[in-house]
Formats: structure tokens, sequence, C-alpha cells
């Protein structure tokens, strides 16, 4: 519909204010679908367009990651980038991002404003244990930063279904 969910604004609201700090001197919006409505929400809260980026082929964390280094941290030779996901996301998005970046890059992880009921919350939280499970086990198939290893991966379709029902 074009609006973000409460989890996604949320995670924006955090990244404009590292944007407006100085934190972050860009804003990469990812996910298909996800990026372009991130991208019109940071434009219309003042963020310059050349300070937004938009990344809108991946269609889960480890593409996210996948994406955001193979389209501008390595063409543009940035070495470090903040992250910023849901509390309940934090974890597994660390280990994702740490393997698919690999050395060389500083990560820093900053969760955004909890929105979800205490229910909801708890809920995210149990599914996150096991896709933590699952993230740890397939992890351990690819080297950090073997970026070939992560491409090939996202594209067996088997791995695309796990990936972007599970992950």
């Amino acid at each position: 519909k074009g609006n973000l969910s409460r989890v996604a604004k949320s995670r924006m609201e955090k990244a404009l204010e590292l944007y407006r700090n100085g934190t972050a001197p860009r804003i990469i919006t990812t996910g298909k679908g996800e990026a372009r409505v991130m991208r019109t929400y940071a434009l219309s809260k003042g963020v310059k367009a050349t300070d937004v980026l938009e990344e809108s082929h991946s269609r889960d964390t480890i593409g996210n990651a996948f994406f955001a280094r193979k389209l501008f941290l390595v063409p543009n030779g940035w070495l470090s980038i903040v992250v910023v996901t849901s509390l309940f996301h934090l974890p597994r998005a660390k280990l994702i991002f740490r393997k698919v970046l690999g050395r060389g890059y500083t990560a820093a992880f900053v969760a955004s404003r909890r929105v979800l009921s205490d229910a909801a919350f708890k809920q995210k939280l149990e599914l996150e244990k096991g896709l933590m499970l699952l993230t740890r086990f397939l992890s351990g198939l690819i080297a950090d930063g073997d970026m070939e290893a992560v491409e090939n991966f996202l594209k067996k379709p088997y791995l695309q279904y796990i990936c972007h029902h599970l992950l």
C-alpha cells in the first residue's frame, strides 16, 4: 500500500536520528518493495536525495547485507556501516552482516525503538531463536566475506525459498 509498517517506521526513525546527528552520512534503504517506501519516507523528512541510497533486490537479511556491500560499500570504498534493525532481530542481523561483510569492514548495530506489544515481541523472539539456529548452521557453509559463495547461496531456488520465508 506504500505505507511503512510500525516496525519499519521505527527503524527509519532511528536511521534518521543517526543521519541527523552525523553518525551516518547516508541512509541505505533495503528490501524488495520496502526500500522505495523507506526512501520516500526519508525524503519526506528532509533527507537529501543524494544521501538516500535504495537497494530493492533483497528479500531477506542475507540479501540486505550482500547487496549493501556489492552495490554501495565496494564501489564507493566504504569500509564501515551502521545497521539499524529491531531489537528482536539484532543478534541474527549481526551474525549475517559479519558473515557477509567479512574482514576489512566495520559494522555497528543499533536497535530501533520497540513498537510491538509484549506478546508480539515475545513471539518475534521465539521465531528468531529458531531462525538463529538455522542461520548458524547455514553460515558455517560459507567463509566470512566470500561474496561468490553468498551470491551462489542466494541463487539456489530451495535456499531462496528458505531465505524468503524464514530469514
